[in-house]
């Protein structure tokens, strides 16, 4: 807990880059849900087909995305570190070095936290109920269009 509280303030001064992205993936998590319980509701049998082809399309662009960002927070931890221990200069002040090397290391340790608690929130609630309807909406579209009742 110590190196956590010795972390935080670095995620939006230092590493805020990393912060923004967290935020917008949040953002793109809570996007994801609200969609696949649209999609859901769209699957019902009396359902708008066109409506539910968009929203579907918008469930898919939007989870890819969702899991894309998820995928790149290690690299966001690597490039600060990259960042840090380029600005490193070895002949001034040993405090300056301290600095950078510990800010090298918070990045890494965000973008790992990150990629880590995101996995979990995917694999937890929303890949398996995300896919399920997905599946299910692509089944319905699929399917041969019934004719108008009363026509033979």
């Amino acid at each position: 807990m110590e190196a956590l509280r010795k972390m935080l303030p670095h995620l939006f001064s230092q590493d805020w880059y990393i912060g923004v992205w967290a935020v917008v993936t949040v953002g793109l998590l809570f996007l994801t849900r609200y969609l696949t319980k649209e999609v859901q509701t769209l699957t019902a049998p009396d359902s708008d087909l066109k409506m539910l082809r968009t929203q579907r399309q918008k469930l898919n662009v939007c989870y890819s995305l969702f899991t894309t960002f998820i995928s790149i927070f290690p690299l966001w931890g690597m490039f600060g570190t990259v960042k840090s221990l380029l600005s490193l200069d070895m002949n001034g002040d040993l405090t300056r070095v301290q600095e950078n090397f510990f800010t090298a290391l918070t990045s890494t340790a965000w973008g790992i936290l990150f990629a880590i608690g995101f996995k979990v929130a995917n694999a937890w609630f929303v890949s398996i109920i995300t896919e399920e309807v997905l599946e299910k909406s692509g089944r319905i579209l699929d399917r041969p269009a019934r004719p108008p009742k009363g026509t033979a």
